[in-house]
């Protein structure tokens, strides 16, 4: 038995194998794939938000713009281009929003959208937080009112919305929201279930003003309850540990995810494959502080989060805004992009691309002109997904003072042209039916990788609720699914080239080719080295 797991590591380790930092490239292909003029609000940032809306398979964007200009929506077409529809299904508002999130608030399985605006002058005269309720067609329908997010108020000017992001708190299958605004207060609202939220910032403890930037859920702690990441610019960030009573306390001191700079975007993403997810952030490159990356080394009932930016060579990220992991040549590693700018000393910013090498340690080169992802725009958020189906990702980058919404086609050329890839959608028959806050882990040889279903992540941003793998030049691979209640799906002997959805609870019957001894042997070993590095889940 030994013999023939060697033998299997062996074989597909050398099946994973490695790609040069050249290639791969990122094409601006904004105009001809049809997106068209954008004009960011008023204000620091604004973001965009990655999903497939109208269920069709391929992933479509909403964008928020400046007063007086209509929100888009752009639709896939599916043949790499995109339409315009956002007046057709009534998400044209001309307020100066900042931000969207698709989540299904009221279960039903469609996504519906929440959007915040910016620039609120005291006394507040519009709604600071609109939501719009997915009708057939698909049209959408402004429930605002409807919701009690109408009756959101401040005593606070606020200049820019800092965070928004979907999450179940209090595990009873419905989406919550959390809302934090920059140099303003933060809000807490719970999902009621009936079509209604409820405001909980107080009793939470997550009201009070601060200068909040982008917010991010994970059960960092494994209890089975999701917590919320709250980076905050000038102080400490905060991480909101999960009573599992809809209320918080602060952990980030204890954990070392306190960082006290100019905290502004965040990724999560498990770089080095052990298993869990570590932590990275963008900031204002000067002398005393720079972009952190935060290890993982959190054991069993302790959280613990080590600064290495300096030794993975990813600390310079110039005036940091969003920021995503992503497998750019599915050679099975996650590399890093982080855009950036402001005015003054900061206007040339140029993007950074960071080329996972691999090794023990794991190690990035900064391949931004190589990759052309190097423009001087003053960047702000910054989103992976793959708009075209064709087997890789695609970024797609928002910019401030006139600057476009930019789509880059990753291209692939060379070994890396012939990576394969997976794309796991998790969804559910309970109202999280998009899956928010579950793991998708994806085995092949002695190579496990992990990915986190998220509504909020980047800067302002939202990528799509799938989970996607570059698997080298393996062809099958083995899946397990860690559902937000704590219950699990494994599926072996999965062919690569393919978007997979599995349901919670589906009966899957999978065809077996004449060496599924051997893959099977392959996801035992694998769920026994997550099983080791995780230790056990509590509830």
């Amino acid at each position: 038995m030994n013999g023939l797991l060697a033998i299997l590591v062996a074989s597909v380790s050398i099946a994973v194998g490695s790609t040069s930092a050249a290639e791969f490239s990122f094409v601006d292909v904004s105009t001809q794939s049809g997106i068209g003029p954008y004009t960011m609000a008023n204000g620091l940032s604004a973001g965009a938000a990655a999903a497939d809306f109208d269920n069709d398979g391929d992933i479509d964007i909403f964008v928020p713009t400046a007063q007086g200009i209509p929100d888009q929506l752009y639709r896939n077409l599916g043949n790499g281009q995109f339409e315009e529809i956002a007046a057709t299904v009534g998400l044209n508002s001309t307020e100066p929003d900042e931000v969207g999130i698709w989540f299904d608030f009221d279960g039903d399985g469609d996504l519906d959208l929440a959007v915040a605006r910016a620039s609120c002058k005291i006394p507040c005269t519009s709604t600071l937080l609109r939501l719009y309720r997915q009708d057939a067609g698909p049209t959408f329908e402004d429930v605002t009112v409807a919701s009690g997010l109408s009756a959101l108020t401040t005593t606070q000017e606020l200049a820019d919305v800092g965070a928004l992001a979907a999450g179940d708190l209090n595990n009873d299958g419905f989406l919550d929201l959390h809302l934090g605004f920059w140099e303003g207060p933060g809000f807490l609202f719970k999902n009621n279930g009936d079509g209604s939220f409820s405001d909980i910032s107080s009793s939470s403890g997550l009201a009070g003003v601060r200068s909040h930037w982008q917010s991010i859920m994970f059960d960092f702690n494994r209890d089975g309850w999701l917590d919320i990441l709250q980076l905050i610019d000038f102080l400490g960030n905060i991480l909101w540990i999960n009573q599992q009573d809809m209320t918080f306390v602060d952990a980030a001191p204890a954990a070392g995810l306190d960082n006290a700079m100019n905290d502004m975007g965040v990724s999560l993403g498990d770089y080095d494959n052990d298993g869990d997810f570590d932590v990275y952030v963008t900031n204002i490159l000067r002398i005393d502080r720079n972009n952190v990356f935060l290890r993982n080394d959190s054991t069993e009932g302790s959280l613990n989060f080590t600064e290495i930016s300096q030794a993975l060579a990813v600390a310079n990220g110039g005036f940091g805004w969003g920021t995503t992991f992503l497998d750019a040549d599915n050679d099975t590693r996650l590399d890093l992009a982080a855009t950036n700018g402001n005015s003054g000393t900061f206007v040339d910013d140029v993007s950074r691309f960071f080329h996972n090498v691999g090794g023990n340690p794991v190690g990035f080169n900064e391949i931004s002109d190589e990759v052309q992802f190097n423009d001087t725009d003053w960047g702000s958020s910054l989103i992976a997904f793959d708009y075209d189906r064709d087997g890789d990702l695609d970024l797609l980058q928002t910019c401030n003072l006139g600057g476009p919404l930019r789509l880059r086609r990753n291209d692939r050329i060379g070994t890396a042209a012939n990576n394969n890839h997976l794309v796991i959608r998790p969804r559910t028959n309970g109202p999280n039916t998009h899956a928010i806050g579950a793991v998708v882990r994806v085995t092949v040889g002695a190579t496990t990788m992990s990915r986190l279903i998220t509504a909020g992540t980047s800067h302002l941003g939202q990528e799509p609720a799938e989970a996607f793998f570059g698997l080298g030049a393996a062809t099958i691979a083995d899946i397990v699914v860690e559902w937000p209640d704590g219950s699990t799906t494994a599926i072996e002997t999965v062919s690569a080239n393919q978007v997979m959805t599995i349901v919670q609870g589906d009966v899957q019957k999978q065809t077996v080719p004449a060496t599924s001894n051997l893959s099977l042997l392959a996801m035992l070993a694998g769920l026994a080295l997550v099983a080791k590095r995780l230790g056990p889940r509590h509830s």
